[in-house]
């Protein structure tokens, strides 16, 4: 018997490949249900090209529906654009919170495969094999709303950086949800934090582009959260397995989750079942690109939003840009950049507890 404390992606992605490997698995979550940590809303998968290819090496065969934009409108604090991403980097999105959402399709999934679940539980962590519940800090936030009856195009994606109302190069988005709704988030980090609220109201007063498509339209519902980002010297603790936000695996450059929950998910079922290190399983997996990521997020942490400036500099409207390439490899001498940067990155974290 394993068990497994909450039934967001990673633990239930857990859940679901060790009842295929023949385990009995119970799962402890302290809401009434799954997908209720977020109401309902759509969130990116980090520069993934074929979700539905990965969810299969993530050993899961749950119908999840994708949503995909390739035409982004892309705001610097100097002017707005509209991009391409072309038609084989499009951007997926999937839905989380609710009945249609991605930790639903994996609950009936582990469901069907023999995963009890014991929804409204407090159960220790000591009580537990594997924690897949909560991070150890607040290093960002986001804070979102879903608003009816903007004229937002359907067909597009809105990205803004401006160190005004996001500091320290992060950003604000718009996407469409439905015919009649959009979703507004604007996402911040430490220590700033404190004052998303406010920047957030700042942005939809003074930023041009938010108050055309926001500025006077119904809010229906709001919604925010928050993210850990830690490069753990050991995803065990105690004798027990952490995994996704729990072990610190979050994206500190985009603030995206749900890729390294559902391969942490994955690779926690692999080291119980086949007997491996899940230290030397995420360190082969995961490491390499979390590395990426904080060296990306040196620039930005240092000069804001006139790095994505700089990068955006020669960029019209119309062009075709793949925005997953920010730090490409073919620039001489990368690998030791990225690695100097890596280092940088961590040692200032060390020395402020910021990203």
């Amino acid at each position: 018997m394993k068990k497994i404390l909450g039934a967001g992606p990673a633990g239930l992605c857990a859940a679901i490949n060790l009842a295929k490997g023949g385990e009995q698995v119970t799962v402890f979550e302290k809401r009434a249900d799954v997908g209720l940590r977020f109401p309902a809303n759509l969130q990116g998968i980090k520069y993934i090209n074929d979700p539905r290819e990965f969810m299969k090496e993530m050993g899961l065969g749950a119908k999840v529906d994708f949503r995909y934009f390739s035409k982004v409108i892309f705001g610097t604090r100097s002017r707005d654009i509209e991009l391409d991403t072309g038609q084989h980097k499009k951007i997926p999105f999937v839905e989380r919170g609710g009945r249609r959402s991605l930790e639903y399709a994996l609950f009936k999934e582990a469901e069907k495969l023999g995963a009890a679940f014991r929804f409204n539980s407090r159960e220790a962590p000591s009580a537990c094999d594997i924690i897949a519940a909560g991070g150890s800090g607040c290093d960002f936030a986001a804070l979102g709303g879903i608003y009816e009856d903007s004229d937002f195009p359907r067909d597009r994606l809105l990205v803004v950086f401006d160190d005004r109302y996001s500091p320290k190069g992060w950003y604000s988005y718009i996407f469409p949800i439905s015919k009649d709704q959009i979703e507004f988030v604007n996402c911040v980090s430490q220590p700033h934090v404190p004052k998303l609220f406010a920047l957030t109201n700042k942005a939809i007063r003074e930023r041009k582009i938010l108050r055309d498509f926001l500025g006077g339209k119904k809010k229906i519902s709001a919604f925010g959260g928050s993210g850990t980002v830690r490069v753990p010297k050991t995803g065990y603790s105690g004798g027990k397995i952490l995994i996704g936000e729990a072990a610190g695996f979050q994206d500190p450059f985009m603030g995206f989750g749900i890729k390294y929950a559902l391969m942490s998910g994955k690779l926690c079922a692999d080291a119980i079942l086949q007997g491996k290190d899940y230290d030397a399983l995420w360190r082969s997996a995961i490491l390499p690109d979390m590395k990426k990521d904080l060296a990306r997020r040196l620039p930005l942490s240092l000069f804001g939003d006139s790095v994505v400036e700089f990068f955006m500099r020669k960029h019209r409207n119309g062009a075709i840009v793949d925005i997953s390439n920010a730090a490409p490899e073919r620039f001489p001498l990368y690998w030791l950049i990225e690695n100097l940067f890596f280092e940088a990155e961590r040692l200032k974290f060390g020395l402020t507890g910021r990203w």
